[in-house]
């Protein structure tokens, strides 16, 4: 339950992990969060609305404590705009561009959760951006531009929650700011040196 909530009457989270293991906490109707008809905790509830609740994915759902699908799924939402910018500024009038849902990659024990978006042309994939979060390493975000990491970043406000520092709400925003603009900047600084060398992805 909510620390602060004095209701008793409650919704156990629906959440059972690869290895069987059920979130185990419990939820009023006021902190209780249902995706498809699935009651869930708030932490949980961003896991499947990232993974989706298909009986497939379902069966298989990362271990109780594993953020990896939803925190790429959050900073991929967070960038899209700046992405798509990029992507366009490549494009021309045969190109589209192509984003995919989150979807996993290796066997479930060494899980990388991807997402990412393709600039398509008739000739095939003229740029692919992706971000990554392996369930092992599950506070790291990777941006890769056609298969070539550019970018590996702790998010700030994963560190400042284990070292229990607090910000005001402004503070909060610009770290997050400048924790995307990172990333975008990796993406940017590797597609410009593309160009100068005549590469995919230059105009």
């Amino acid at each position: 339950m909510e620390g602060s909530c004095a209701e008793t009457d409650v919704t156990a989270c629906a959440y059972v992990d690869r290895r069987q293991r059920p979130c185990g906490t419990s939820w009023c109707s006021r902190h209780v969060v249902v995706v498809d008809g699935m009651p869930l905790c708030r932490r949980h509830a961003g896991v499947v609305r990232a993974i989706g609740t298909e009986p497939d994915r379902l069966l298989s759902l990362p271990d109780l404590e594993n953020r990896a699908p939803s925190l790429v799924n959050w900073v991929a939402h967070d960038v899209d705009p700046d992405v798509r910018r990029i992507l366009q500024r490549y494009a021309d009038s045969g190109t589209t561009i192509d984003e995919s849902a989150i979807f996993p990659l290796g066997h479930a024990t060494r899980r990388t959760w991807t997402r990412h978006w393709k600039l398509l042309s008739h000739t095939g994939f003229d740029i692919r951006i992706s971000l990554m979060v392996a369930e092992a390493e599950d506070t790291t975000v990777r941006a890769s531009v056609d298969g070539t990491v550019v970018a590996e970043v702790e998010p700030p406000w994963i560190a400042r929650r284990r070292s229990g520092v607090t910000l005001t709400p402004e503070e909060d925003e610009a770290e997050r700011a400048r924790f995307r603009r990172q990333l975008v900047d990796a993406v940017e600084t590797h597609l410009a040196t593309y160009s100068l060398r005549g590469e995919p992805g230059a105009t």
